[in-house]
């Protein structure tokens, strides 16, 4: 696979040259509207399309950053947790889970898979009964690969980025230091595909600093942020889906359930030192959960508990 300069730049640079935002939202749009209900909306790293699930992560969809041409790229159980865009926003990285009926019952079977946007699936990996989700990893000649716990990875034909965009250019995709997650931790995955864990405790949704020096992610209730060597690990807030803003700030949501269903939820922008918590939205007539803001810092995507739809702002 090629990775286009501009996608490479886009990639690695993104929201990392935003500003610190001052935490407006105006021109909130509903993007989707029918009796479906949704949640995880993912930018793509070029800004042009949003990804999302359904309700308990089953079957992905992809529609374009206006809302138009939603359709669906995979019917999979599972395949919408924590799902990851490849740099060049032409795939998406999933694991799929599958049951298949035997004499002796049914046989549970689980994969990484890259789809495409027009929904044409690659096995990435053989099956194994229980697999957390893969994550790309980039070398620093350009090559993509997978990294995967659990199951054994197939070998897939790639093509490095061309020589003649020069080394200076090349290097910009080995600062693209992924995060992955399994039971006993988290791990940092470099470009050279070394594996390094720096949390001991079970964690998820993992989020890399656009500079590639912390990471940002859940630990039960709290948000918590670590630097990648694994030092200065502290807790920012409780709250769920953290997502960068810039180097400096995280969007999260904090939620409330009764044990049931979901009673609250809003959206809070946080400084990265645990400072300046800020109320994004404050609507008692709809709960807003799993924001994701777009490479160029400008628009945050988000779901609402109360209707399944997924909404689209102005942030500043």
């Amino acid at each position: 696979m090629k990775i286009i300069i501009l996608t490479a730049l886009l990639f690695v640079t993104g929201i990392a040259s935003a500003q610190n935002l001052k935490g407006e939202l105006s021109n909130v749009t509903r993007l989707t509207n029918n009796n479906a209900k949704y949640e995880n909306p993912r930018w793509s790293p070029d800004g042009a399309y949003i990804a999302f699930t359904n309700y308990g992560y089953n079957n992905l969809y992809v529609m374009g950053a206006n809302g138009e041409n939603m359709h669906r790229i995979s019917d999979a159980a599972g395949v919408g947790f924590m799902y990851q865009w490849s740099a060049d926003s032409k795939e998406i990285l999933v694991r799929d889970l599958r049951y298949e009926n035997t004499f002796t019952g049914k046989k549970r079977s689980q994969a990484a898979w890259a789809v495409s946007l027009n929904g044409t699936k690659t096995r990435l990996t053989e099956d194994v009964t229980r697999m957390n989700p893969a994550v790309w990893s980039y070398s620093r000649l350009g090559n993509v690969n997978i990294i995967c716990h659990e199951a054994k990875c197939i070998d897939r034909q790639r093509q490095a980025l061309p020589k003649s965009l020069g080394d200076k250019k090349i290097s910009l995709l080995a600062n693209n230091v992924n995060a992955m997650v399994d039971q006993d931790g988290l791990h940092i995955i470099y470009p050279n595909g070394q594996k390094t864990k720096i949390n001991n405790a079970p964690a998820f949704c993992p989020a890399v600093s656009p500079d590639g020096k912390q990471v940002v992610f859940n630990e039960k209730n709290n948000i918590c942020i670590i630097n990648i060597d694994g030092t200065g690990k502290r807790i920012l807030a409780r709250g769920f889906n953290p997502t960068w803003a810039n180097n400096n700030q995280i969007i999260y949501e904090r939620s409330t359930d009764n044990g049931h269903e979901y009673t609250s939820s809003d959206l809070y922008l946080i400084n990265a030192d645990g400072t300046g918590a800020l109320a994004l939205t404050k609507t008692p007539d709809m709960m807003e959960m799993c924001p994701s803001i777009s490479p160029d810092g400008k628009k945050l995507v988000f779901t609402s508990y109360t209707d399944g739809q997924i909404y689209v702002a102005n942030i500043k």
